[in-house]
């Protein structure tokens, strides 16, 4: 028959129980804030950034409001966290930079799935803060890391110019869908966009 517990093991014993409660507590957390950001990502693509309010992201998430202002402080913090949420040009340099073209079309053909950062930016230019927002984020998180991944010569420019182009695409595959850009011709378009793409990569200066 073992005797008492001591009162080190006591104390291990209890350190182990809220170490193992603020692990869960930081998972559910995590997931309640993800739940958040999602919802309000499927709003703001679908409705815009004026006409959607806190509690509506709330009730899509199932979660009380204040949980919002816990989170991301304000609507515009969600809104920011929405958006740069999508902005990750990592994906795109993380690999060979002679498929550069098929890699980032891959990656915008896997973007027509879910909802669009395009979206959310474009119905946000009714508010001219959200709209400035979104053009610092767009220069901080794909333009900026782009041309320093590009390097030499009009780096800048031809990231730039590669952001129209994946913006040129995606508008026409979701915001305002081209009726056109369909079977043959949607990969026909996704073949040249490639192309168009590892140009800009390889060059050195614009023409």
């Amino acid at each position: 028959m073992t005797g008492p517990v001591g009162a080190s093991g006591l104390c291990v014993s209890a350190m182990t129980s809220v170490t193992a409660a603020k692990s869960k507590g930081g998972r559910d957390a995590a997931r309640t804030r993800e739940s958040i950001l999602k919802a309000a990502q499927i709003l703001f693509a679908r409705k815009g950034y004026t006409t959607v309010g806190v509690r509506e992201v709330a009730a899509e998430a199932g979660v009380n409001a204040t949980l919002i202002r816990r989170y991301f402080g304000s609507k515009e913090g969600l809104f920011r966290a929405a958006v740069e949420d999508f902005l990750q040009v990592d994906p795109f340099i993380d690999g060979p930079r002679n498929e550069f073209g098929e890699r980032a079309v891959a990656l915008l053909k896997y973007g027509e799935e879910i909802p669009s950062a395009l979206a959310m930016m474009m119905h946000a230019t009714a508010d001219p803060e959200a709209r400035a927002l979104c053009s610092a984020l767009m220069h901080a998180r794909i333009d900026r890391p782009l041309a320093d991944w590009l390097g030499g010569d009009n780096a800048l420019a031809r990231a730039a110019n590669i952001n129209i182009l994946w913006i040129g695409y995606m508008a026409a595959r979701q915001v305002l869908p081209l009726p056109a850009l369909t079977g043959d011709v949607v990969d026909e378009t996704r073949r040249w966009l490639a192309i168009a793409i590892q140009a800009l990569v390889d060059a050195d200066k614009l023409k």
